[in-house]
């Protein structure tokens, strides 16, 4: 990275905050050093990701000449999407940033550490390697990454080594309260009204799992529009007392399905979906498959039964 000049960073499709937070702070970063960087990204950021400094620099076809590609948060080649072009970045070095435990090493270097509970916490070891300075636009895009991956520090990967990351990027300037109330409480009533839906369409199995189908048609009588994403559904149906595993079918407007998991303590989430050509964390993975929305729930309800069965 220190010999590149044109750097093109990359994060996954549908990018969540910590994809998004981790790819600016990267790129601020490099900046600072005298880089070219470019970010890119298939999907547009969120619009509640609009606080981010640059977040509105994100390419979704990124064109120029690079002599490095950054992929950040993406668990294998696959999900960096149509963002990556084979024709024009395939023969230059890529460096993999990423903690999912499913990534399948697909760099020329790879930073992989399944350990920490967000690619931001990664990416703000590399700044201090790189003996660049936190600036506060880096602090609050990085501390978004933390908080969002993490629910507010709520999930069992959450380390003392966390904490003291949040601590240091609040002592840079970023608010902890702005961030989360941005990131994960507020939301636009066309979005309540489709989680809404979404819970009110939910369903159990004996084997405990809790799953709902958010359709087209249903994403559109609640006047949500939104190209993709379950509004935070998944990790609300997780919450049920009935749940070892919740699971989110979301059909996209190309007749595929969304699928994103959620998995209480005990469970793993993350080789199911890496089986179905996903990744992600044992308790939060997500894949995406081939319609129609009825094969899929098959398919992914006969495999989470056989997860829970192993699991006892």
């Amino acid at each position: 990275m220190r010999r590149a000049d044109r750097i093109l960073a990359i994060t996954h499709l549908a990018p969540d905050g910590d994809a998004i937070g981790s790819t600016l702070a990267f790129a601020h970063a490099l900046r600072g050093m005298g880089k070219v960087v470019t970010i890119a990204s298939q999907d547009r950021p969120h619009s509640r990701f609009d606080y981010l400094a640059g977040v509105k620099d994100f390419k979704q076809s990124p064109t120029g000449n690079f002599d490095l590609i950054v992929s950040i948060d993406s668990s294998d080649l696959q999900r960096l999407g149509t963002a990556f072009m084979p024709a024009q970045h395939g023969n230059l070095n890529m460096v993999v940033f990423d903690h999912h435990i499913t990534n399948t090493q697909f760099g020329t270097v790879n930073v992989v550490d399944p350990q920490a509970a967000s690619s931001a916490e990664i990416i703000l070891k590399l700044i201090h390697r790189l003996n660049a300075p936190i600036t506060p636009d880096i602090a609050v895009a990085l501390l978004t990454g933390i908080i969002t991956d993490t629910l507010a520090f709520r999930t069992s990967n959450t380390t003392p080594s966390t904490l003291a990351a949040a601590m240091e990027l609040m002592n840079a300037g970023a608010s902890l309260t702005d961030i989360t109330r941005n990131a994960l409480v507020l939301r636009p009533l066309d979005q309540i009204k489709f989680l809404g839906a979404g819970i009110a369409a939910a369903e159990a199995t004996p084997e405990g799992i809790v799953y709902t189908r958010l359709t087209r048609k249903l994403r559109a009588a609640a006047g949500n529009t939104d190209d993709r994403g379950d509004a935070g559904l998944v990790g609300t149906l997780i919450t049920a007392n009935e749940a070892k595993i919740a699971a989110a079918f979301v059909e996209l407007a190309d007749g595929s399905v969304e699928v994103g998991f959620r998995a209480a303590p005990g469970y793993d989430v993350s080789q199911v979906a890496l089986e179905f050509g996903g990744g992600g964390h044992p308790a939060a993975a997500g894949c995406t498959l081939p319609g129609p929305m009825r094969d899929v729930v098959n398919r992914v309800l006969t495999r989470l039964k056989q997860e829970i069965r192993e699991r006892g």
